[in-house]
């Protein structure tokens, strides 16, 4: 180990907000916790073991290793296990986010406190011609569609944009405050992207 991080187990009760799934498999979590929003990696050991549950509003108790660097005063959380202990609150706001002191690779700043900021949601939907050529028009449509059927309109915008930079992939949307971007957004997989960020 080295003379400059700590390795440490933790043990946290909290509500998920977001789950960033790559190749099928949850990669991360966002967790809601009485110390903030926390992003926390879930280990290869976690998904072995299995994980029970893992949806934005579950009540979910996460074990694991917690790495403490202390030359950059930077905390990494990494799950070794993941078990839910309640179903889901139905009042969860979607627009939680975390602050720009808690990075994407996991790291949290050791000498800020965690400030949970609140952002709109919303989806940009790329309206530059390639986009349009591929079905972009249709995909905006279903998006209003689909919002409406939830009740969500008034939670998500839906913004139209200008290049996303990905014309030979379009039609292309993010999803915000999340910012996870999809290509080749195809209209029957837009009701399972709804569900799964809001």
């Amino acid at each position: 180990m080295s003379t400059h991080s700590l390795n440490m187990e933790f043990n946290l009760t909290g509500t998920i907000q977001n789950v960033g799934i790559k190749d099928g498999k949850p990669k991360v979590i966002t967790l809601m916790t009485s110390l903030g929003l926390l992003l926390i990696k879930i280990s290869k050991q976690a998904r072995i073991i299995g994980i029970s549950d893992l949806a934005p509003g579950y009540q979910v108790k996460v074990t694991g290793q917690k790495k403490q660097d202390f030359k950059t005063g930077k905390i990494k959380l990494k799950a070794t296990r993941v078990l839910s202990s309640s179903k889901p609150i139905s009042t969860l706001t979607p627009s939680v986010a975390f602050n720009s002191q808690i990075h994407q690779d996991g790291e949290i700043p050791l000498s800020d406190p965690l400030v949970i900021t609140v952002k709109p949601a919303k989806i940009l939907v790329c309206q530059k011609s390639d986009c349009r050529k591929r079905g972009g028009d249709r995909v905006c449509a279903i998006l209003e569609k689909e919002l409406v059927q939830r009740g969500l309109e008034d939670q998500v915008t839906i913004q139209k944009t200008g290049c996303l930079k990905k014309c030979k992939s379009g039609p292309n949307i993010v999803m915000l405050p999340d910012k996870t971007h999809y290509s080749k957004v195809e209209p029957h997989k837009i009701s399972g992207l709804i569900e799964q960020h809001f």
